[in-house]
């Protein structure tokens, strides 16, 4: 072979190494790309992100007000970050969670089971308190609100939060009668403070974005069959948003948590199980928020 032959070949060979470096790069960067895509089309990138929701910090005592264990599942990046920031984080449930379907238990031991469950809850993210109560499960929107209101404010009195979190008042996240109700109460207590004593002067509710939204009326039988379809009827949009990407093992532990409501977590957290915590929280790393602020 002559000079000239090998001269061809090297060249040809040269020729072959920028192509398999662009093979290289080009794969990670699409892959990157369709990520950011993704996260992009699912999120509302106008709602503001921060770490910590306003007015939360060392020395503040937060209620989160749910009507059943694990309704925290909603924003529990957030609930764990509060605590790290070093507030004072109480978890308050208003039944026992003793009618869920489809969980092997007869009522009066799921509600044993559920309760622990809420203690493990609060262990993990590091709560000051757990209360759950003896409401009726899946009956709220049936007694006399005059009880869980009275209740309600005696935690309230007690623990003296200068913030609550809850459900909004129409929808309660995907449209669960007990969910709408516990928003409701927990909205006119705020908005009626007593003469006397101090009271919360933020309200925070978790919400959604429009995106999210259809992405679970497509997923979640929760949102299917619960949520309002008609125009203007749907969750708040949301104000804030708080990123939770560095909570996302503890948000994932926290589904193990609640094991008796394994199939009713995958519905309403799809596919959470196929994909590792770290990348599934990427995607999914946002929990958004409304805030009303008392006058």
């Amino acid at each position: 072979m002559g000079p000239r032959h090998r001269a061809d070949r090297q060249t040809e060979g040269g020729r072959g190494v920028p192509w398999a470096l662009l093979t290289a790069v080009a794969i990670p960067t699409a892959l990157v790309g369709g990520f950011l895509l993704a996260r992009g089309q699912l999120n509302d990138e106008s709602v503001p992100q921060t770490r910590v929701l306003p007015g939360v910090g060392e020395g503040v005592t937060v209620l989160a007000i749910w009507a059943h264990p694990d309704d925290e599942i909603t924003c529990a990046g957030t609930l764990a970050q509060m605590v790290k920031a070093g507030a004072r984080v109480v978890l308050v449930y208003l039944t026992r969670g003793e009618a869920a379907q489809d969980t092997g238990y007869a009522p009066a031991a799921l509600a044993k089971v559920r309760i622990e469950e809420a203690k493990a809850a609060g262990r993990l993210l590091g709560a000051d308190a757990v209360e759950v109560l003896d409401f009726p499960d899946g009956g709220l929107s049936r007694i006399d609100p005059a009880g869980p209101k009275a209740a309600i404010a005696e935690l309230i009195g007690r623990y003296r939060p200068q913030v609550l979190v809850s459900f909004d008042e129409k929808v309660g996240f995907y449209g669960h009668p007990d969910h709408v109700r516990t928003g409701a109460w927990v909205r006119e207590l705020f908005e009626s403070p007593p003469r006397d004593g101090a009271w919360p002067r933020l309200l925070y509710q978790v919400t959604l974005p429009k995106a999210l939204v259809r992405l679970a009326l497509r997923l979640v039988e929760a949102f299917r069959n619960n949520y309002p379809k008609g125009k203007g009827q749907g969750l708040p949009p949301p104000q804030m948003a708080v990123n939770i990407a560095y909570e996302a093992h503890t948000k994932r532990a926290l589904l193990d948590v609640h094991a008796s409501q394994a199939k009713i977590i995958a519905d309403v957290q799809p596919y959470y199980d196929r994909l590792p915590a770290w990348l599934y929280y990427r995607l999914f790393d946002r929990e958004y928020f409304v805030q009303l602020r008392r006058r």
